[in-house]
């Protein structure tokens, strides 16, 4: 299941429907296709609908019209109740595979939220996900000063139904209560991912009692300026940006028809 979701999620990436456009446009012109109604060929029309779709990919609007409605309102950290552990999901940590040094990329803001939550007494434990991530992630946490006797890593998790399954796994197992009510967790993710990793973790860990702990705004922070003619011109930082708004929207969508 994980490689279909990774096999769907390039097919319906900007990226790959560019590539399959022009694809099948190729196909289609090889092939003499045409429109009964038009006598221009219906490689014509997927070149342009193909180009049109990149476009929109590559522009800022689309940040503000696609990515920002995917963002959970901003809460204060501070004001969630105490838990029995914090869940930090991936960390936006990665490490350079020739010199070692660790890496930080845009989901990095986790790591600070998790930290901000230990320090603030939020909860005893911090587990750590993700596949090649984990020790770079720890680093971060340990200079931002959450012990490393606390962190509790979860090896191996490659998407977000996996690390569910595996926090439930551990966390069930360290928290067993008398009473049968269910573990705390605060769940640590980016803003634009908040809901369906939620929504993932309520059917794939039943047994944790999930609190959102939302950071990393950056659709907000991309579009917080007045709307520009830049907004119009597609670029590279957009398109990167809105891949991810696309597979969210697909995944979410995804996943309620398949619920």
């Amino acid at each position: 299941m994980y490689y279909v979701n990774k096999i769907v999620g390039w097919v319906l990436s900007p990226m790959g429907i560019l590539f399959l456009g022009l694809a099948f446009a190729w196909a289609a012109r090889a092939l003499g296709l045409k429109f009964k109604v038009s006598r221009f060929g219906i490689h014509r029309w997927i070149v342009g609908l193909t180009l049109a779709f990149t476009w929109l990919m590559g522009c800022g609007i689309t940040i503000r019209l696609m990515g920002v409605p995917l963002e959970v309102d901003e809460i204060d950290l501070m004001t969630l109740p105490k838990a029995d552990a914090i869940v930090l999901l991936g960390g936006g940590m990665g490490a350079h595979a020739k010199c070692g040094r660790p890496e930080m990329f845009a989901g990095a803001d986790r790591v600070w939220a998790a930290a901000q939550l230990y320090r603030a007494g939020k909860a005893p434990i911090v587990f750590v996900t993700g596949t090649n991530n984990i020790a770079t992630t720890s680093g971060l946490l340990a200079d931002l000063g959450v012990p490393t006797n606390v962190l509790r890593a979860v090896n191996g998790a490659r998407n977000t139904e996996e690390e569910a399954k595996g926090i439930e796994r551990l966390g069930v197992q360290m928290f067993r209560r008398l009473d049968g009510s269910r573990p705390k967790v605060l769940l640590v993710t980016s803003a634009w991912h908040m809901k369906r990793a939620k929504m993932m973790f309520e059917k794939y860990a039943p047994g944790l009692e999930v609190i959102a702990a939302p950071t990393d705004y950056e659709m907000h922070g991309a579009a917080e300026g007045p709307i520009e003619f830049g907004d119009f011109l597609p670029n590279a930082e957009a398109m990167a940006r809105n891949s991810y708004v696309l597979k969210e929207w697909v995944a979410r969508i995804g996943y309620a028809l398949l619920r």
